[in-house]
């Protein structure tokens, strides 16, 4: 029997090693500027154990791989390059790439900068790979888990992939992983490359440009969505790849692949949805479906003539492996595809339409001696967001009226002028229209007897026209009351804040103004369109894309140097107004000068702590 005391030892022992332990797990922040040299993997790698890491604008050579861990956010300057160092050995081998990963990773983002293979100034030896993978081609960004033990939880965008002898994104064995606003460009076997990630997979507004292999594939692939990117192939026959196998996507069930040991993983392919991409296509295949494959289902896409760029000065018979395209001009290959398509894409959902725009299409009903009616032709500033119609308030409502004298009815009346009022209502999805008119009218008789005209007695007519329209829009609820949050830490040689902005889910974008710079996040891409009755509206889809000199870590805006609160503006915008956020909450904290040699002592410390605590324990428990 332990007694009370003993209890209470052991009680106190357990609380140690779990303070050690959370001390241990606790991340830091950290802001990265290249080191000189080849191994800048062993600077953002020992970073990466301690917290999240912001690089720096810079080219940071690596002669081996970057390793990221679960609950971990790794971001940088759009000008902040990793590159291969040109003497690497080919230690890209298996599951290694630029960037990898240990374990299976939960809750990782990777955004913002740049990755180049840097294939040019490598041994195109380097591009043989083997099914044992042993000698493997190099990929730039390696992610997931395993059969036993899925990832969770992957983001990958904003960044700039190129110039690897395999793929840019390779994901395996995942769930919930989005891909977005990525630009990948001569990456020799895929561009993205989704094996067996198994629920909410979603590849949405990257552009890619894929030689001789693909530009998309997915694998044993269950619940993904591919939406909004465009698809550009090209030919190559050299650097290892496979002459005349590119195509645009490929979907379906793997069985042996050279180099990727990738036997039939004993699920299907399921429940794939491919729409509103674009294709331009001159080598194999758009789209690829094979060996297997349940609802899949494709629809409108758009399909590009290469033959067209052409036309455009974009030389796509110059393009291949022997002459590969430079970043310039691949985004050249890229506009002129926007241009073929004339694809208008805006961050508003006023279009700035009125009735007045359209035919007067009202059918004229009689009323007394009052002729006329009132039409709903539809609805302005409409948009759709998450397959659902909204407008912004009931007058969005496009709605045409006419009035006139009955010509049926010749009563010889004199009517004054008419006085109409229109009232509109949503309700229940419906919109409904009433119009009110109302005038005054007299006869004219001519007196028999002096023959002259006698006016007779002012009389009042109304009449009610109405109409109604179903189904209506919904209108979009906005919430103009966005706070933010800033946590200052006032570091004695580098202070920083971080600043949150919590916004609603119909938030369009955030613009942060600080110190003469800038910074904005998007989070809803409107394309507008046109309907049948040639009343504009817009498709939102949503997405999370920054631009802007200020820096990111995640959802969080790193304000560098010394905050002046007198120095930040923020304003927020919806799909239908701008409002600047007033309430910014300041709270100050006070931490420490980060120093990699004190935070390797601590973490010893607080193993021995740990296993100290541990060996009490068992000493009380037994004695």
């Amino acid at each position: 029997m332990i007694s009370k005391s003993k209890i209470r030892k052991i009680i106190l022992l357990i609380l140690l090693i779990w303070y050690s332990v959370e001390l241990a797990q606790a991340g830091e922040q950290f802001v990265l500027s290249p080191d000189s040299g080849h191994s800048n993997q062993k600077q953002i790698n020992e970073a990466l154990k301690n917290g999240n890491v912001y690089l720096n604008p810079g080219v940071y050579e690596v002669d081996g791989p970057v390793y990221i861990q679960s609950n971990r956010i790794l971001s940088g300057h759009q000008d902040a390059i990793i590159r291969v160092w040109g003497g690497s050995s080919q230690w890209f081998t298996g599951r290694i790439g630029v960037i990898s990963c240990k374990e299976s990773l939960k809750n990782v983002e990777i955004a913002g900068f740049q990755i180049d293979g840097n294939i040019g100034n490598l041994p195109a030896k380097y591009a043989d790979s083997r099914s044992d993978t042993s000698h493997d081609c190099e990929k730039l960004i390696i992610l997931g888990g395993y059969s036993n033990d899925f990832a969770n939880n992957i983001k990958i965008h904003d960044m700039k992939l190129y110039n690897a002898f395999s793929d840019g994104i390779y994901i395996i064995y995942a769930r919930n992983v989005e891909v977005y606003n990525n630009f990948i460009s001569n990456c020799q076997h895929e561009g993205i490359y989704f094996s067996v990630v198994r629920g909410n997979g979603y590849i949405h507004h990257n552009k890619i440009a894929g030689i001789t292999s693909d530009c998309a594939r997915l694998d044993n692939c269950k619940q993904c969505l591919i939406e909004y990117n465009i698809f550009f192939s090209y030919g190559g026959e050299s650097y290892g790849a496979h002459k005349h196998g590119e195509n645009g996507l490929q979907i379906g069930d793997a069985k042996s692949s050279h180099g990727y040991n990738a036997v039939k993983k004993g699920v299907p392919t399921e429940d794939i949805e491919v729409r509103f991409n674009t294709f331009s296509d001159p080598g194999l295949r758009a789209i690829w479906l094979h060996g297997g494959g349940k609802n899949v289902y494709i629809h409108d896409n758009e399909f590009v003539d290469a033959s067209k760029l052409e036309t455009m000065g974009v030389s796509i018979g110059d393009i291949s492996m022997d002459n590969q395209p430079t970043l310039e001009m691949t985004e050249k290959v890229f506009d002129s595809i926007f241009d073929i398509l004339d694809v208008e894409f805006t961050e508003s959902g006023r279009t700035g339409q009125v009735a007045d725009d359209f035919p007067l299409q009202v059918v004229e009903k009689e009323s007394g001696i009052i002729a006329g009616g009132v039409k709903i032709i539809g609805f302005k500033d409409k948009i759709v967001l998450d397959n659902v119609s909204y407008i912004p308030g009931k007058d969005a409502i496009l709605i045409q009226s006419k009035v006139i004298r009955n010509p049926n009815l010749n009563i010889g009346a004199v009517i004054n002028d008419f006085n109409k009022d229109i009232s509109i209502d949503l309700n229940n999805g419906t919109a409904y229209a009433t119009m009110n008119v109302e005038t005054t009218w007299y006869t004219v008789k001519r007196d028999s007897v002096t023959g002259k005209n006698k006016k007779g007695k002012i009389k009042t007519t109304e009449a009610t026209f109405e109409d109604s329209y179903t189904p209506a829009p919904e209108i979009l609820e906005r919430d103009n009351t966005c706070k933010a949050l800033v946590n200052v830490y006032s570091d004695t040689k580098n202070p920083i804040s971080k600043l949150k902005v919590n916004h609603a889910n119909t938030t369009q974008r955030i613009e942060v103004f600080y110190n003469g710079n800038s910074t904005a996040c998007t989070f809803l891409i409107g394309e507008r369109l046109t309907d049948k009755a040639g009343i504009q509206y817009t498709h939102f889809s949503r997405c999370e894309m920054w631009s802007g000199s200020i820096p990111h870590m995640g959802d969080e805006i790193l304000l560098i140097g010394k905050f002046d609160p007198s120095k930040l503006s923020i304003k927020c915008y919806t799909p239908y107004e701008s409002f600047d956020v007033e309430k910014i909450e300041v709270k100050y904290h006070k931490t420490k000068e980060v120093n990699y040699n004190m935070l390797l002592l601590k973490w010893i410390i607080q193993i021995i702590m740990g296993m100290y605590a541990g060996y009490k324990i068992m000493d009380i428990a037994i004695n």
